[in-house]
């Protein structure tokens, strides 16, 4: 129709309504007739397929501004389901209200001829657009045949309705994206001329047909998603090129232009997710968004992941994602891809990965070793597997009366061993661990507080106990003249080399009541440097027995006789010895605990001329040397039951030959002063004097040296 004859019945259809009222009152604009019904037909290129936004789309809304109250009529709104390969589908891109076509995938010229006619009488059209022809010149016929085809096309639209435009589009090259050939060059260039020919033999001032020129532009290598049907891009081009061609006969303006690029915003759909196993299995659909694929985007939440796409699109509509983090909680989302068009991600869906839980470590080995590369010591750890643990979670910490702070290795370890390194020297650990799989943890084992070897630096150092310990023989003043200690006793010569504090509670007398005194001081003193190492040193034991005691009655007399009620004595401490040296045990239980023996006193062998000397016969030497003997042994038995370190028997060992009636002894003899209540007997009688208090420092020092190696 020419658009005078257009304009003149417009013009009369608007002056009828105007004098026609409803008793409804005014026609709402959705009744109102329509300025320009358009039939557009055509193959797939124009039905489109699921996911498309299609170029009728694109022409519509570039239309509802150029030319309002134009409207697309036609026989179907049907989408090609591409994926289940049948017509029928309703996923557009995005939905609008002129759906409306004629066009069906597979459709041409030859098979159009018979069916125009019919499609016109149904909808009455007042314009024509065709976009025929590709399926015609691909393997159909040849662009001669098809340009007759097109014209009685067109002579049989127009019988069924007389006065009707038409707008025939030209056939849009092709291109194989395997080969990277093009195809239907030379067929769609002879058709498009001889197209122009016709439509310009057709063309009336009533019946108008013009060209819309598709084909300028048109390059399928970018414009198409699959070589043939076009992407986003190639709909709004062809959008372009049939709107321009509607200008011509009236319809609309040739601008503004609305080709260029354009993305297919589809999003992918959500995913159903079936968690196993170390695994998730995800299934979709792909009919809605028409996608021959689907990239899978998975991120896990626990580690704050970025999205992490799979190298190709699923050409399915499932997959399982494999190798994931068992008990990690995984986010997946979809993203469509339609040939070389790629969608954008869809709604995020979530699963907790499932697996075996770790089972338990049944046992720890800890060894302490040597020096560390970083400093320090190390300490070297294997432990049973945990059955389905792929990893493991090691941890330590440095026991101490301070706070307690586990340290995690920052990364699981893959063989039940690991070696700790720039452990502190002297200082005792625990070290645990559990088994792991993914995120998924078994029970934590934890090991046996383990020493590491050496001297801890700085440590404090508390020494508990009798005159032994006090410092009682030495001829150094007192600092104490209750319990008579001395600064030059024994344990100010240990531990230099750590350069401890150094506390010194003993107390000349103290039996084993006394040190649980002592023991309130030492806890003040550790409570005062909290975390720092501990160091306590203990003799005790000698006075519960009357040891010196003895050993003055004998000077006075013949003692043999009491070697039998000593012996029991001696039996009957050594439980209150395991006892007290639990208490200490148990309230420092992270200190280096070593308790000392007692030497022999009197030297068995030698004969000195010293009058005291003289007193001692050969039986009472070898009685008092078996009584020091076995009050020594009681001593490290109850230290080894206690969980403590002794010297006992050391002590025996370095004082033999410097006992009392040696030739250079490191005990006092019989000392006359002051030994209360009418006593004679000095205190300093038959305890270290400054050499023997060396002797003692040695023994010890050599002990910690060996024990702490």
């Amino acid at each position: 129709m020419s658009p005078v004859r257009r304009s003149l019945r417009g013009l009369l259809l608007t002056c009828l309504i105007a004098v026609v009222v409803s008793p409804l009152g005014p026609v709402e604009p959705a009744q109102a007739a329509d300025r320009h019904r358009i039939l557009i037909t055509g193959d797939s290129i124009t039905q489109g397929s699921a996911g498309d936004y299609t170029w009728r789309y694109r022409l519509w809304a570039k239309l509802a501004r150029t030319a309002p109250g134009s409207s697309f009529v036609g026989t179907r709104s049907d989408l090609y389901d591409v994926v289940n390969r049948r017509p029928g589908s309703r996923s557009y891109a995005a939905g609008f209200p002129a759906t409306a076509h004629a066009a069906g995938w597979g459709d041409s010229y030859r098979s159009g001829v018979g069916t125009i006619a019919a499609q016109v009488r149904s909808t009455k059209p007042d314009v024509l657009v065709v976009m025929l022809g590709g399926n015609d010149l691909s393997h159909l016929t040849s662009p001669l045949a098809t340009i007759a085809n097109v014209r009685t096309y067109i002579a049989r639209a127009r019988a069924a309705r007389p006065g009707l435009d038409v707008v025939v589009g030209e056939v849009p090259t092709r291109y194989d994206p395997w080969s990277r050939k093009y195809q239907l060059r030379a067929q769609a260039a002879d058709y498009a001329s001889r197209l122009r020919a016709l439509a310009d033999r057709l063309d009336t001032g009533t019946e108008r047909v013009v060209t819309a020129r598709t084909g300028d532009g048109w390059d399928p290598a970018r414009h198409t998603w699959d070589g043939t049907h076009p992407n986003s891009t190639g709909e709004a081009l062809i959008a372009q090129r049939v709107s321009q061609a509607l200008a011509r006969i009236g319809i609309g303006s040739a601008g503004p232009d609305v080709s260029g690029t354009r993305s297919w915003s589809v999003p992918g759909p959500a995913a159903t997710l079936e968690p196993g196993a170390d695994q998730v299995a995800l299934t979709w659909n792909r009919a809605a968004t028409g996608s021959t694929g689907m990239y899978v985007e998975q991120r896990l939440r626990d580690r704050r992941e970025a999205w992490r796409r799979m190298p190709y699109a699923v050409a399915a509509n499932g997959w399982v994602s494999k190798q994931l983090t068992a008990g990690g909680r995984y986010e997946f989302r979809l993203v469509p891809v339609k040939g070389s068009s790629v969608g954008r991600a869809g709604p995020v869906t979530r699963a907790t990965v499932t697996g075996p839980k770790p089972g338990p470590i049944k046992s720890i080995k800890v060894t302490a070793g040597g020096n560390s590369l970083y400093g320090g010591k190390v300490g070297s750890t294997t432990w049973s597997r945990s059955a389905h643990a792929n990893a493991y979670l090691v941890a330590q910490r440095r026991m101490s009366n301070g706070k307690l702070v586990w340290e995690d290795l920052p990364y699981p370890v893959t063989k039940p061993a690991w070696t700790f390194q720039g452990l502190e020297q002297g200082r005792r650990y625990e070290f645990r661990m559990r088994g792991a799989r993914g995120f998924l943890r078994g029970a934590w084992r934890t090991s046996a507080v383990t020493r590491m070897r050496g001297w801890a630096m700085h440590s404090v150092q508390v020494s508990l106990g009798d005159s032994y310990s006090a410092g009682l023989g030495s001829r150094r003043q007192y600092t104490d003249y209750r319990c008579l200690r001395s600064t030059s006793a024994w344990p100010y010569a240990i531990n230099k080399v750590a350069r401890a504090l150094i506390s010194h509670p003993a107390c000349s007398g103290a039996r084993v009541p006394g040190v649980r005194e002592q023991v309130k001081t030492m806890n003040k003193v550790f409570g005062s440097r909290r975390g720092s190492p501990q160091l306590v040193t203990l003799t005790i034991g000698g006075n519960d027995v009357g040891f010196v005691g003895a050993l003055e009655e004998c000077v006075r007399q013949n003692c043999v006789s009491r070697e039998r009620d000593l012996v029991e004595r001696i039996d009957r401490v050594q439980a209150l010895l395991r006892t007290v040296y639990r208490e200490v045990r148990k309230a420092q239980p992270f200190a280096d605990i070593v308790v000392g023996g007692y030497p022999s006193v009197v030297e068995p062998g030698d004969v000195s001329s010293d009058f005291v000397c003289l007193r001692f016969t050969a039986d009472e030497r070898n009685m008092i040397a078996r009584l020091a003997s076995r009050l020594n042994a009681r001593i490290t038995a109850a230290a080894k039951a206690a969980g403590v370190w002794s010297v006992g028997q050391r002590v025996r060992d370095a004082f033999r030959g410097h006992n009392v009636c040696s030739g250079r002894p490191w005990i006092n003899g019989v000392a006359i002063g002051y030994g209360g209540h009418g006593n004679p007997i000095s205190p300093k009688s038959f305890h270290p004097n400054d050499l023997g208090q060396a002797g003692y420092a040695k023994v010890f020092q050599g002990t910690l040296n060996g024990l702490f190696r």
